[in-house]
């Protein structure tokens, strides 16, 4: 057993976030400073779900923070059984608010580009894209075009290449986007994007692709061995999901690993890391040819995992419950976001001359203190965010979370 982490208050920082991130009903947005584009990690999904108690700690928030400026929030009311792009039980909480960071739960690049939100009043919200543009009815981009903002965080991609990953029972790598058509999307946002730099001096920060097959989501035999207490068939460079583990652990047995839609073997694994790698020389080109810069996600990730930091004495890892993930392993956690945002205000302040700060070392230990997805205090259980989506109820009924005392020193 970890000793706990004596217990602060959370107070400042949810009052300091929601002055800077809570939008006023009606507000209109203008020329703000920074808007964001992107996927569920802009939008600020933890647990499968898009929620405010999890949009506060987005990357895109807390850069907000750190630049000491209003990011709009479409700040989303869900409950025990939401899920992240369904409207059913979720909405907004001020639907009527110009929100200024609109990045959506499942965008590509092309659905940036193209998919549009429609709906002209809040009983026609059916889609993750009405729920976030609302009242607008614009694509991503061309919310950015008409906002024309100082600055623009755009990281989109992830789903280019993340369902290869999360496909638990279709694990052969064929999700991903053709390299032809990842291309030509990228070289399209990258010409919309080229007028707001050359005629309005508007600064972009892109931001590359990681490795997902290092995802929390996805388990090797040693980390399949560890949960279940039995040795499975799963060979060395080969990964499972996790949701295929607890269903070999309800089972009794690894048989699911004799069919290969539940293993992504290592020549998929070389392919998901190829194409991802050809995802990164594209983004990082279009880059270059706007003299804007590029996020390294993929070398910040991969020295996380090899070189996991370590906050109050644990280190922080892509295990379950271990520090860099949310429930669902696929989604940050808090203290996953505020490492990103880090590397976002690092970027910025190289590429711009900029002296903005990042968080230091006590602010990343107050919030990985009050991160409620990692299990501090070694029990096998987190605190968990009970009421926030379907991802979290389960986990309360499995025991995942619900410790009481996972901020207390023991």
């Amino acid at each position: 057993m970890r000793s706990g982490v004596t217990k602060k208050p959370i107070g400042s920082i949810f009052a300091l976030l929601f002055a800077l991130a809570v939008p006023v009903p009606g507000w209109s947005a203008g020329n703000p400073l920074l808007v964001a584009m992107g996927d569920s990690i802009g939008e600020g999904v933890q647990g499968a779900d898009a929620a405010w108690q999890t949009q506060f700690f987005s990357y895109v928030n807390l850069v907000g923070l750190l630049l000491q400026q209003q990011v709009s929030v479409p700040f989303i009311q869900s409950g025990l059984f939401g899920v992240v792009g369904n409207t059913e039980g979720r909405s907004r909480i001020y639907p009527n608010a110009v929100t200024t960071n609109v990045a959506v739960s499942g965008a590509t690049v092309n659905s940036l580009l193209y998919d549009q939100a429609d709906a002209a009043v809040t009983g026609a919200i059916n889609s993750e894209t009405d729920l976030v543009l609302f009242p607008r009815q614009q694509t991503q981009i061309g919310y950015v075009e008409t906002a024309i903002p100082a600055v623009v965080l755009c990281w989109i991609g992830n789903n280019d290449v993340l369902s290869t990953a999360t496909a638990f029972g279709n694990l052969d790598g064929s999700q991903l986007t053709p390299l032809a058509d990842f291309d030509r999307d990228y070289r399209a946002l990258a010409a919309r994007l080229s007028p707001l730099v050359t005629n309005n001096g508007t600064k972009v920060v892109f931001a590359n692709l990681p490795d997902v097959t290092a995802i929390g989501l996805l388990a090797n035999r040693a980390t399949a061995e560890a949960i279940l207490g039995f040795p499975v068939d799963l060979p060395e460079g080969s990964y499972t999901s996790i949701i295929t583990v607890l269903l070999m652990g309800l089972f009794g047995n690894d048989d699911l690993l004799q069919f290969p839609n539940f293993v992504l073997d290592s020549s998929e694994v070389a392919l998901i890391r190829s194409r991802t790698q050809e995802f990164n020389a594209i983004i990082q080109r279009e880059a270059d040819a706007l003299g804007m810069p590029v996020v390294d996600i993929n070398a910040k990730f991969n020295e996380l995992l090899a070189n996991p930091p370590i906050f109050l004495g644990i280190p922080v890892t892509n295990r379950l419950l271990g520090g860099l993930f949310s429930l669902d392993g696929v989604h940050p956690s808090n203290i996953g976001h505020a490492l990103i945002a880090n590397e976002f205000v690092t970027t910025m302040n190289q590429a711009f001359g900029m002296t903005l700060p990042v968080f230091n070392q006590a602010a990343l230990e107050f919030l990985f203190s009050t991160d409620p997805s990692i299990d501090k205090d070694g029990d096998g259980k987190a605190v968990g965010r009970l009421g926030v989506g379907l991802i979290e109820t389960l986990a309360f009924i499995l025991g995942i979370t619900g410790d009481s005392n996972d901020f207390l020193a023991n």
